[in-house]
């Protein structure tokens, strides 16, 4: 089986179990997809800290902390919240685990400040997908986060691949072109013309103005969500962040733009679709 064979193999039934479970009446599985993605994307990250660095991370101690923050939204919708006190609980336990325990204390920053980083990312950006889902209409706002940054992965993957001849930032990913980024950012706004031109939901909610602002903005913050996590990556000597989905590498290869771009959908909808 060709390696692309292998991706399209493995995404086709990940996707629909995805869109199912985002429009699905009941929240509960989407809400339990969210949270065993973002822990388990967690854990890739303290792993790869773990073993690149040697550094002692905090893996117990950071899975529950991260399991505060998502865990008022699993219970109840906070549309309101922001997470910062959950977040503070979980510094609380990362640095009160070092006083009871076996662990040299010279290791406390270190550790603590690698594994809350982790926390903080996957918690703090997280959270924004349990905020789309409780607004009203949100599967469909989830839906559109979820086109515009597939549609531009998939044409940066095939333009990038074919024409790509300058880089977008070598540091951090040396495979990235301008080239793909062009190609990402079109069919992007083709995926989304298209939802606004098929979908009653998206042309009586949007303008076909929104959806071209849309497609630039979910391009590019996607793009920065998938730099940000490549850097990290480089730095931690690592190319995939795991290969719980063959041929894709890790949920957090998978998630990083995600990350990204669903604050941003958040608050353009705060700020100008009320």
């Amino acid at each position: 089986m060709g390696a692309l064979t292998k991706r399209i193999v493995v995404a086709v039934p990940a996707i629909a179990l995805l869109i199912f479970a985002t429009f699905w009446e009941h929240t509960s599985l989407f809400k339990l997809l969210a949270v065993v993605g973002l822990g388990l994307a967690l854990l890739e990250y303290l792993t790869l800290v773990q073993a690149r660095q040697k550094g002692k991370v905090l893996r117990v101690e950071g899975m529950i902390a991260l399991l505060l923050i998502l865990l008022p939204w699993v219970l109840k919708p906070m549309v309101d919240w922001e997470g910062w006190g959950t977040l503070l609980a979980g510094l609380w336990i990362l640095t009160l685990s070092f006083l009871w325990s076996d662990r040299g204390v010279k290791d406390m920053i270190p550790s603590v400040a690698a594994t809350f980083f982790g926390v903080a990312y996957f918690g703090l950006l997280g959270v924004y997908f349990f905020r789309l889902r409780e607004l009203p209409n949100g599967s469909w706002h989830l839906l559109l986060v979820f086109a515009a940054t597939w549609a531009y992965d998939t044409g940066g993957f095939f333009v990038g691949g074919r024409w790509g001849r300058h880089k977008l930032a070598p540091q951090a990913s040396p495979k990235k072109s301008w080239e793909g980024c062009a190609g990402g950012v079109a069919l992007a706004f083709l995926a989304l013309a298209g939802l606004w031109a098929w979908v009653p939901f998206f042309h009586g909610f949007f303008t076909l103005a929104d959806m071209a602002v849309l497609a630039v903005l979910l391009s590019v913050f996607g793009q920065l969500g998938d730099l940000v996590e490549s850097a990290i990556k480089r730095s931690l000597n690592a190319k995939d962040s795991g290969s719980f989905f063959p041929g894709h590498g890790g949920l957090f290869d998978r998630i990083d733009s995600l990350l990204f771009n669903a604050p941003l959908l958040f608050y353009y909808l705060s700020l100008f679709k009320h």
